[in-house]
């Protein structure tokens, strides 16, 4: 598990705890031992980390990227999107359907691979995630002959370990405005959330906005609810009545920046009305790693730039989507006896430049990620 650790001095923000405050966090045999100010190591043998004038949270939760190189070719390493980037644990947003995931397995089983991956699994049988959208030119992933619903069963029960979810494209077949393979999902999920994908895909329709929100479930989460001509916002720019009724009973809205999923303007005007995400995700994949998404930090710093506080930005990609995928036991906060995930990020001061992929904002502060602490062993961001 490694050397014991203090992380010493940084401003520990554990929103779960209610904990805004200078203090040291201690870490021994992958567990998080105390954290609170001036601690004492309980002997010679432990690693400081200095982290006077940086921020130390639990460890970052990135809920939808793409991780698993060669099913596909739109997927990057994990570790690359991970701890790489100051973030302990990432979770697949559905790159693999139930009849790959055996090979998606093994980049989450790897040794080598220094993150802790998770999985939003897509219900149909065949799904991977390619730059051409082959499963739907193909139309693969709106027909029906493509679910096995048994299989799919089958499938989550043999890997509820790590598979902590789906993630559904809301393709139609027949009827416009029902998704066969949504509500699939549903009748397997049981109380896993199910992740789904709002906006068009090339060569599939997917079922209108006002139909998807009436279809999910409380805890069910809706990725890229910040994109352009969403659907969500009337022709006066005010929520629809659809979102106000799944917001109330309790369907989640997600980042899922990606390169063309996030406007700055749609987010602003969903913000001043309070819809906030609940979770705070990039959906990083080959496409948009280099511009416009970046790391989960560089995404973070937008929403701080919209004006959601630190803590909340912090919140946002520590506890909520520890609940969302029910791992609340485990993830999202430093009590001690916890698993030791811990991230450290930096605040750099200056002039600096962040871009929607659309739009570009100025700010003088952004997040940047020094390092993490996954089960135990400290991880510097590369």
């Amino acid at each position: 598990m490694g050397t014991a650790l203090l992380i010493r001095g940084g401003r520990v923000i554990d929103p779960q705890a209610g904990r805004d405050e200078t203090a040291d966090v201690l870490v021994d045999a992958g567990r998080v031992v105390a954290v609170g100010p001036d601690l004492e190591a309980f002997d010679s043998n432990v690693d400081v980390i200095d982290a006077r004038g940086l921020v130390v949270t639990p460890g970052l939760i990135d809920l939808h990227v793409h991780v698993y190189p060669g099913l596909g070719d739109f997927c990057l390493e994990p570790d690359r999107v991970g701890v790489d980037s100051g973030v302990p644990t990432v979770i697949d947003a559905g790159t693999s359907g139930a009849a790959t995931f055996g090979l998606a397995r093994k980049w989450i089983d790897d040794p080598s691979v220094r993150t802790q991956v998770l999985a939003l699994m897509d219900p149909c049988q065949i799904y991977f995630a390619t730059k051409d959208f082959i499963c739907h030119k193909l139309e693969i992933a709106n027909d029906l002959r493509n679910l096995d619903i048994d299989l799919t069963a089958a499938v989550l029960e043999a890997n509820d370990d790590v598979v902590v979810g789906m993630k559904v494209r809301a393709c139609y077949v027949d009827d416009p405005n029902v998704s066969p393979f949504l509500e699939a999902a549903k009748k397997v999920a049981g109380d896993r959330p199910i992740m789904v994908h709002l906006g068009r895909f090339p060569f599939t329709p997917t079922i209108p906005t006002p139909e998807l929100l009436r279809a999910l479930r409380p805890g069910d989460v809706i990725t890229h609810a910040f994109r352009g001509a969403s659907g969500m916002l009337d022709r006066d720019g005010q929520a629809t009545e659809d979102l106000r009724d799944a917001a109330e009973r309790g369907v989640l809205l997600d980042v899922g920046h990606s390169g063309t999923d996030f406007r700055f303007a749609t987010a602003r005007t969903l913000f001043e009305q309070g819809y906030l995400p609940t979770t705070i995700s990039t959906d990083l994949n080959v496409f948009n790693v280099d511009h416009p998404v970046v790391s989960l930090a560089q995404t973070m710093t937008k929403m701080w730039a919209l004006g959601v506080s630190l803590p909340d930005v912090v919140a946002m990609t520590t506890c909520n989507p520890a609940r969302v995928i029910h791992r609340e036991a485990e993830l999202g906060t430093l009590e001690p006896g916890r698993s030791a995930n811990v991230s450290v990020l930096r605040i750099d001061e200056g002039e600096f430049e962040l871009s929607d992929g659309y739009e570009t904002i100025s700010v003088t502060q952004r997040l940047a990620p020094v390092g993490c602490v996954r089960a135990g062993s400290w991880i510097a961001a590369a």
